[in-house]
């Protein structure tokens, strides 16, 4: 969907949905995040048996759907988020917990780790079919957080019981590709589509979090590049802005949280108005970082305390560029539920939150309601309509790969990417780019004699300008350059 339908969405639903705010803070601006409605889910409780229990959330941007890791339930829980209603749950294969979920676009393909020494993945083309069970080697169990590369249309996923991996499932294949002993505890995992690489938060439990931090993991060496330690912070969450190239770090209990250069490594910021996170998400379309602190400590928010004596809050982090260089800052909080995670909705600019409790009392866990808050981002689109971009991607070192430019076109209410690469020799051949939606995949036709190639397919969302776009061929990048657009 073009951002321009993003546009009309938050002005249409803004004006009803801006008197019904319950949750803006009386310390720092809320940053124009308003608390919308509360979804039940059949099931979830506060206390005891019942309590809600969940984790990673991932989102479908094709069908508009979030899914929810939901342990209480022993399955993933999806929300429609066209009509902000409770849409089903699908059953665990073996009733474990899962731990997280992740959806491949461009394949429909729904990943979850089940927190012991699985990954299932369903086909969400066809409803009703049961996953694939993947069991995966030398791990100590507890499969947890992944993200997506769309170079290569690989899962890389870690485990959380020694001995730890990064363990790559190859999705367009169905088949484990990589494996890489990690040799300290890992947590929330991020792909860099800037530089190709992996990022892994690492918190080093079993050493006091000595290296705690986080590194960056090349796909096609299968080695670790880059170490970056983070002394004031111990990082659970992770997410990139692909624009400005940093990245911001949910740190735990009390500690600020902290905006990264992934250029060089160099910490940018640390924002001590937000603590306790754990999980987070990015916003695409508004450049927003949105965190998921359930654990904060920071009174200088406004936000009232739950029986924890934290201040649970979403944070807003804008990823800025000022003079070509990167200016995050704290753009406001919104108070949130006990024990929030968070997720977000690209389309329609709007955060979700599982909870066991809004509003939270200090006095009490069993008051307000468990469910799942959803709240809409009323600021505008970061980036302005297109009519039109291009990339011209210079090849790689090492790489036979001709430059090749990308044309970004209108086309009825869609942008249509084609591109013409050549000498490029292989049976798979793709690009990808960042978009306002998500990291996009558009497949290519090659000419196995010559390596003349032809690509081209509608685009859900508007490149983000400033980002950059590869051609991969065979899972490896051999071409590179950022989109340029009016």
């Amino acid at each position: 969907m073009k951002t321009s339908v993003v546009v009309l969405a938050i002005t249409s639903g803004s004006l009803f949905y801006l008197s019904t705010s319950l949750c803006s803070a009386q310390g720092i601006s809320n940053g124009g995040l308003q608390y919308m409605q509360t979804i039940g889910i059949p099931g979830w409780g506060q206390t005891g048996s019942t309590q809600a229990n969940y984790d990673l959330l991932g989102f479908n941007p094709a069908t508009r759907v979030m899914y929810i890791a939901d342990r209480l339930g022993k399955g993933i829980t999806a929300i429609n988020t066209r009509s902000n209603v409770f849409f089903g749950a699908m059953p665990m294969p073996n009733g474990s917990s899962p731990n997280g979920v992740q959806v491949a676009p461009d394949l429909q393909l729904l990943v979850v780790t089940d927190g012991q020494k699985n990954v299932w993945v369903w086909d969400l083309r066809l409803p009703g079919n049961p996953p694939q069970q993947f069991v995966i080697p030398n791990i100590g169990g507890g499969t947890d957080a992944m993200d997506y590369d769309p170079a290569n249309q690989t899962i890389y996923f870690i485990n959380g019981t020694a001995p730890y991996y990064l363990t790559g499932l190859n999705l367009a294949f169905r088949t484990i590709t990589s494996q890489l002993q990690l040799p300290w505890s890992p947590e929330l995992t991020a792909y860099n589509p800037t530089d190709g690489f992996i990022w892994q938060v690492i918190t080093d439990g079993d050493n006091k979090n000595a290296n705690a931090g986080v590194i960056a993991y090349d796909p096609v060496a299968n080695k670790i590049v880059t170490q970056v330690l983070t002394p004031s912070c111990v990082p659970h969450g992770i997410k990139i802005d692909p624009v400005s190239n940093v990245a911001l770090l949910g740190c735990g209990t009390n500690q600020g949280q902290v905006m990264v250069n992934l250029k060089d490594g160099t910490i940018l910021k640390t924002f001590s108005d937000v603590t306790g996170t754990d999980l987070m998400d990015y916003n695409p379309n508004t450049r927003r970082f949105y965190t998921g602190s359930a654990g904060n400590k920071s009174t200088t928010t406004g936000c009232p305390t739950d029986t924890t004596s934290s201040q649970p809050i979403i944070g807003i982090f804008d990823a800025l560029m000022v003079n070509g260089a990167p200016q995050p800052r704290l753009a406001g909080v919104a108070c949130m539920g006990r024990n929030g995670k968070v997720g977000v909705d690209p389309i329609e600019n709007t955060v979700y939150v599982p909870t066991r409790q809004y509003p939270v009392d200090s006095t009490s866990p069993t008051t307000g309601s468990p469910g799942v808050l959803v709240y809409r981002d009323l600021t505008p689109p970061v980036q302005p309509l297109l009519t039109s971009a291009i990339a011209v991607l210079k090849p790689l070192a090492g790489s036979s790969a001709g430059q090749v430019t990308v044309s970004i076109t209108p086309d009825a209410r869609v942008m249509r990417l084609s591109a013409n690469p050549t000498s490029v020799k292989g049976s798979t051949v793709l690009i990808s780019l960042p978009t306002t939606v998500t990291n996009e995949v558009v497949p290519c036709a090659a000419d196995p004699a010559t390596g003349n190639g032809v690509c081209g397919a509608d685009l859900l969302g508007d490149p983000l300008i400033g980002s950059m776009v590869t051609l991969s061929v065979d899972g490896v990048p051999v071409a590179r350059g950022p989109v340029t657009g009016q």
